[in-house]
């Protein structure tokens, strides 16, 4: 089992704070980068859903110090993505309307000049994706398209943030995978979830289909798409110095100008904290830890407001009552042989009393984890 390391921040930290913290822990998770090799390419895949600035989407600092920390070993970066229909819209006659990299500027990550940037949809509808299917994707029937650049590079490090989601309850680690999809598979797993509505409304316009093939796989579908890059991951990092702990994953459930409707509620941990492990499943079981702590803090009003508005979605209520070694993200994951839940969890300044939290949602049955 590979440790996952968490380290906390101090009060207003700093960004020079930050970054130490963000370089520090890549280097333990990843045993002083000892995979990588002066020349090989490594590609930092953020969540980039929309242009909403974090924690809808990525810290920046997530994506700089990681790439800057690479180049400095040699690596050649790439930060690529490819936002949710609702901001491009890609199908096999091209793209509709948006480009990743506006939102990549917009959201604060970077530059719309960045030239370690690719937009996913920029590559093109058959040359840009490739097909993939093995034993472990069985829910997808016919299994999915993946980004070319998964084959491309030699190396694949996730940086997702900690949030809640409207439609699966939690986007960390694995739900951030969607944006490697091309469109048509996409529409294909979000037609077995809840409020798909809203999916097809984003593609009107567009030669895409969505059929729910009556497997009930929502989750299944999106943790096996790491089936496709799991010989490339080689870390899954999060900076959680503020947490969408309502809606998700953009700033507001339907946007209106520059506002909108279902505003996410957003947490500030305390202390905030960063951590990462090369186990992807060990890191999602963290993240999942944090919403779930973060979850706890939130005020009845935006607690009753989200209530209401998703009241039709059975995963929000069950986020809460669901332990994080029987989420079906850490479940399944665990069954085709992504992960493991935390071993090991390697603190630094991080408060007891938070720990304890932590470990307390983290409980396995008949389990014994070392904590140092």
């Amino acid at each position: 089992m590979k440790p996952v390391y968490v380290k906390g921040l101090p009060p207003t930290p700093d960004t020079g704070v930050i970054s130490s913290a963000i370089r520090n822990v890549i280097l333990k998770a990843t045993d002083n980068l000892a995979w990588l090799s002066a020349g090989e390419t490594v590609l930092l895949k953020p969540a980039l859903n929309s242009p909403d600035p974090y924690p809808s989407t990525t810290h920046p600092l997530a994506v700089s110090v990681t790439a800057g920390l690479l180049a400095d070993r040699g690596a050649k970066v790439v930060i690529g993505d490819q936002s949710g229909i609702e901001h491009v819209l890609h199908h096999p006659g091209g793209v509709i309307h948006g480009r990743t990299i506006d939102n990549y500027a917009r959201s604060g990550m970077g530059g719309r000049n960045d030239t370690k940037f690719v937009g996913f949809e920029d590559g093109g509808w058959d040359e840009g994706f490739f097909h993939h299917h093995s034993a472990n994707t069985a829910s997808w029937r016919n299994g999915f398209y993946v980004t070319l650049w998964a084959k491309k590079v030699d190396h694949i490090i996730s940086l997702p943030r900690v949030s809640a989601h409207a439609q699966a309850g939690a986007t960390l680690g694995l739900k951030s995978m969607v944006g490697m999809l091309r469109e048509d598979s996409r529409m294909e797993f979000h037609a077995n979830g809840p409020l798909n509505g809203f999916i097809v409304r984003s593609a009107k316009g567009s030669t895409l289909k969505s059929s729910d093939d009556g497997t009930e796989t929502f989750f299944e579908k999106i943790v096996e798409i790491s089936d496709a890059i799991r010989e490339k991951l080689r870390l899954t990092l999060y900076v959680a110095t503020a947490v969408q702990a309502t809606f998700g994953p953009n700033q507001y459930g339907i946007r209106l100008g520059r506002t909108g409707l279902g505003r996410a509620y957003v947490v500030q941990p305390e202390p905030g904290l960063i951590f990462g492990s090369a186990d992807q499943i060990a890191a999602e079981s963290v993240a999942l830890a944090v919403l779930k702590d973060a979850k706890g803090t939130v005020p009845l009003l935006p607690r009753c407001i989200q209530r209401m508005a998703l009241f039709s979605n059975p995963y929000i209520p069950g986020l809460d009552l669901t332990d994080v070694c029987h989420h079906p993200y850490i479940r399944h994951g665990m069954k085709i042989g992504l992960g493991e839940m935390p071993g090991e969890l390697v603190f630094e300044d991080v408060p007891m009393q938070v720990r304890q939290r932590l470990n307390e949602l983290l409980k396995q049955p008949d389990k014994t984890r070392k904590n140092r």
